[in-house]
């Protein structure tokens, strides 16, 4: 394998400063949209308990291996996606890390606009505001289209983004993960009593916690398989620049079984506020993607203390889908310094500009969101996985492999695991990809 750049840059990079901050950084990352959007509505479709039990399942079979890829790629090379693939030595480095980089940067136009309106209904809810009103007029009053709240909602959030990151990596990053997450878990839980103590929340938590077998099927497992990657923000973009960050003496096995029980207790405890509520209030749990900003408000909207509860529900997902989008835009922070030499502060004014230019497109129609998530978040993220995990299972040498990923831990990684990422988790990512096109290529409307 090539040897890493020897201009400084490697030996500069700053590091985070203490094991604790690292994993609330980790666990920000991981914990955003797929946690607390997609995963309780999904649950909802594929069976309930059913689709829980096999995304537990699948998260260590497939989660935790391909997390330790990225982090392993990431310290060894001491660089993100824009210099990793190059130092790897894989063909067409630098153009994978192009490609990864722009695919991050059309999805942080249409990622932030949606966490920008999880902020509005934080503040709505918390002061009453959506109380008594049909969810459904009210979004679209509000939030339908290129309207004032959506526009001001969306550049507050990138300034917000962007005033984070100009900090750098310890004292932005790694300051606000360390109050935030935390916090996150201790708003789901206030959440969570209020949920399940309403009359007919029994109902919803026997369909989410006792599993019937028979729910278990083909797309029921596939379903389970995509969330995993998307849950965990595997991408070879976020989890692969903050493992360029990561100290030599970070425990990988170790901090991937927390990072993925973190985020995986995060989904969990979503559901667990949401599908029980959702159950008592007579909704059906298959509402999908309108689950959050039309069906949830009319549940807040009908239960006693509703502003509370909704407005400590949305405040706690907005805190963790913005660490999200913070690690997305200092992908592309890493990346412009790489390919432009910008710095820092310029970075942050193109990117943030540009990024907020291009999400009036999202924002104007709901087709053209959904597209730019199924083609950017959806596809490229696990393309992105899988590319990062050839890399390292085939470009890299088998020891130089094993030796970076047992580097500062007490638990030996083992031959399994290489094969485990050559392969296994490589087929997985192919037949997710089939799977979720698989309408389109037949021609299917």
């Amino acid at each position: 394998m090539p040897e890493a750049p020897t201009d400084g840059t490697t030996k500069a990079r700053e590091t985070f400063g203490s094991r604790f901050g690292s994993l609330t950084v980790l666990i920000g990352v991981a914990v955003g949209l797929a946690n607390v959007w997609r995963f309780p509505y999904l649950a909802g479709k594929h069976g309930g308990a059913a689709f829980v039990l096999l995304y537990v399942l699948l998260n260590f079979l497939l989660g935790i291996p391909a997390i330790m890829a990225e982090w392993t790629l990431g310290r060894m090379t001491r660089q993100g996606p824009a210099g990793a693939f190059v130092t790897a030595g894989m063909p067409g480095g630098r153009g994978i890390g192009l490609l990864l980089f722009f695919t991050v940067f059309m999805a942080m136009t249409y990622y932030t606009l949606i966490v920008g309106q999880v902020l509005f209904y934080a503040l709505h809810t918390s002061f009453g505001f959506t109380m008594g009103a049909d969810p459904a007029s009210f979004y679209q009053a509000k939030l339908g289209g290129i309207t004032p709240w959506n526009l001001a909602m969306t550049s507050l959030t990138f300034l917000g983004i962007g005033g984070v990151l100009y900090l750098g990596v310890r004292r932005g990053i790694e300051a606000i993960s360390r109050i935030a997450m935390p916090l996150v878990f201790l708003s789901l839980l206030v959440v969570i009593v209020r949920s399940v103590t309403l009359p007919g929340a029994a109902v919803g938590l026997r369909f989410y916690l006792v599993p019937d077998l028979s729910k278990i099927d083909g797309p029921t497992v596939l379903a389970a398989m995509g969330q995993v990657f998307f849950s965990l923000s595997l991408g070879g973009t976020f989890f692969l620049l903050y493992g360029s960050y990561l100290r030599d003496d970070e425990n990988l096995p170790v901090t991937a079984v927390q990072t993925a029980f973190g985020d995986m207790s995060a989904a969990l405890l979503a559901g667990l506020a949401v599908l029980p509520a959702v159950f008592a209030m007579g909704v059906e749990p298959t509402s999908g993607p309108s689950l959050l900003f039309i069906t949830l408000p009319g549940v807040f909207g009908a239960m006693p203390g509703g502003a509370f509860a909704g407005g400590l529900f949305f405040s706690a997902f907005f805190v963790a889908a913005f660490l999200s989008a913070v690690a997305g835009m200092e992908v592309l922070v890493d990346g412009s310094r790489h390919y432009f030499g910008w710095s820092r502060g310029r970075a942050l004014v193109v990117l943030v500009g540009a990024d907020l230019l291009l999400s009036l497109p999202s924002m104007s129609s709901s087709s053209a969101l959904m597209w730019n998530d199924r083609l950017w978040g959806s596809t490229m993220q696990p393309v992105g996985s899988a590319l990062t995990l050839i890399a390292l299972g085939w470009f890299v040498s088998r020891g130089r492999a094993l030796a970076e990923v047992n580097r500062g831990s007490g638990v030996r990684v083992g031959g399994l695991w290489i094969f485990w990422i050559r392969w296994v988790i490589p087929i997985s990512i192919v037949f997710i990809l089939v799977y979720g096109w698989w309408p389109q290529i037949r021609g299917e409307p």
